[in-house]
């Protein structure tokens, strides 16, 4: 037995028997998912607005003003096209001002966001345009990280995924506050 497996046996026999993983349930009024996941996101900076289908577009162009506007949701396509070429991702007219996306849900206690590949068609939509909006249905909260886990691993699977929350800020040592630096200066989410 050489040095390093002496070390690493001394370590089991005094760790003892591995603890079983403790049941994490954190209680949530699952009633209140949207209440919560609302208070949530405003406190991080992200506007909110509670909409049904059918109004979905003019929040869209109300909150764009005038910007260009593109979108990977298919149902809004034929309305906001989306062009964007990631072969010119810095051209100024290949980038929208405004990107459209639907998350595939959204978790209550950090606000977080969930997308795949599926629903960002290019990863730089994530990040290169100054203003993001995102659906997300009422009925697609889940309440913690936890659960948001569980939800990834049963699902299908997918070439990147990445968890969103809040628009960009980022602050130096001298305590000055940047938006937009690593992602939208602004994100707004339609729950609808």
């Amino acid at each position: 037995m050489n040095s390093k497996e002496k070390i690493l046996d001394s370590l089991k026999k005094a760790c003892g028997d591995p603890l079983p993983r403790p049941e994490i349930d954190l209680l949530y009024d699952k009633t209140a998912l949207v209440e919560e996941y609302v208070r949530t996101a405003e406190a991080s900076g992200t506007e909110v607005f509670l909409g049904e289908e059918e109004n979905i577009t003019g929040i869209i162009t109300q909150w764009s003003e005038g910007q260009k506007i593109q979108s990977s949701v298919p149902r809004l396509r034929e309305k906001y096209p989306l062009v964007f070429d990631e072969d010119m991702p810095f051209d100024q007219d290949n980038i929208p001002g405004v990107f459209v996306a639907e998350a595939s849900f959204g978790v209550v206690e950090n606000a977080a966001l969930w997308f795949t590949d599926e629903e960002l068609t290019s990863r730089l939509l994530a990040f290169i345009p100054e203003k993001l909006i995102i659906l997300l249905s009422r009925n697609h909260l889940v309440a913690t990280m936890h659960e948001a886990y569980a939800r990834i691993e049963e699902g299908k699977t997918f070439g990147f995924g990445l968890f969103m929350a809040g628009p960009s800020k980022t602050a130096d040592i001298e305590q000055t506050l940047v938006k937009g630096a690593q992602g939208a200066k602004e994100l707004a989410v339609i729950l609808y």
